[in-house]
């Protein structure tokens, strides 16, 4: 027989069930893979329902009872039919005095309790065989991948747009990426460097381009050896992933963005963040030495545990 205490949270369980929760979730890659990191604490209170213009950030979710893409009007029936429509931009929040992750941002919004433990989960099994192929196709054993621009929205994304960066401070200089990568093939002989930047994006010697979407690319990292790459795709999908890897960051604080599991570097600092050495225009931050890289991704602890870097 159920005590009181047990009964009531049982009560709770049963209302919960029945509320349906719709959550806006807009941004670029990096913000809707932050936000699946809620997820399973929303589902506590609510079924959920996101509306996003980067869906495959939450297809498959078991937690999630259907995602909706934004170009439908936010009138359609399914949403009307929620209980509540959430929705919060942290980039116009307390997120801008730099002392929050973007996690810790999304939980503040939409009342969670936030702890480092807290991670984004993307589900992208489904991509296994045609990464396979892919793999297999290009005669890829061992692998390594690397990402050192970015910035351009993958929605609506046109092979045949000049390239260009809406926050090119984040972008690691392209002579400086040639020396990392003639290193890495120094290093690691028998590794194929593949490089997951876009077909109109900077492209190097001894790479090979993946033409693959950025959900297989996800699912391609969990095998790789490790990866290198600026504050982009790479290292938000890193611990996803549960993946290991450097990165480089320019003109964002790895406090707000990036993970303890992996190895985060800036011209100014190596080890700790240090806030009064930060300027987020100063064009050197990026400017890590390719040689640092290369020791600290031969050093990488890859029992580390995933977690989100705050200061």
């Amino acid at each position: 027989m159920l005590g009181k205490q047990e009964y009531k949270e049982l009560k709770i369980i049963i209302l919960n069930n029945k509320i349906m929760n719709t959550y806006i979730v807009e941004g670029g890659i990096g913000k809707c893979t932050a936000f699946t990191s809620l997820i399973p604490k929303l589902k506590e209170k609510s079924k959920v329902q996101i509306y996003t213009p980067y869906i495959d950030c939450f297809a498959n979710n078991p937690d999630v009872k259907l995602v909706l893409e934004q170009t439908l009007p936010l009138q359609d029936q399914r949403i009307m039919a929620s209980d509540n429509i959430y929705y919060c931009e942290p980039y116009k929040s307390n997120f801008q005095f730099g002392k929050q992750h973007i996690i810790e941002s999304y939980c503040e919004h939409h009342g969670v309790k936030f702890d480092k433990s807290m991670t984004p989960k993307l589900y992208t099994e489904q991509h296994k065989a045609s990464v396979n192929k892919w793999l297999g196709d290009n005669n890829i054993g061992k692998y390594i991948l690397i990402q050192f621009s970015g910035g351009q929205p993958q929605a609506g994304f046109n092979a045949n747009n000049q390239y260009t960066n809406i926050n090119p401070n984040r972008n690691y200089q392209p002579f400086l990426a040639q020396q990392v990568i003639n290193i890495l093939k120094e290093e690691y002989k028998d590794t194929t460097i593949i490089d997951c930047t876009l077909p109109n994006e900077p492209a190097y010697m001894n790479t090979i381009k993946c033409d693959l979407h950025w959900s297989q690319i996800h699912e391609m990292l969990k095998g790789a050896e490790g990866f290198i790459s600026i504050d982009s795709c790479l290292q938000h999908f890193s611990a996803s992933a549960e993946k290991h890897g450097v990165v480089i960051w320019g003109s964002t604080r790895w406090t707000q963005f990036g993970y303890s599991h992996n190895k985060n570097l800036q011209f100014h600092m190596t080890d700790k963040w240090e806030e009064d050495k930060f300027i987020d225009s100063d064009p050197r931050n990026n400017m890590v030495e390719p040689k640092l890289i290369i020791d600290e991704f031969k050093k990488l602890d890859k029992n580390k545990p995933v977690a989100v870097a705050t200061i």
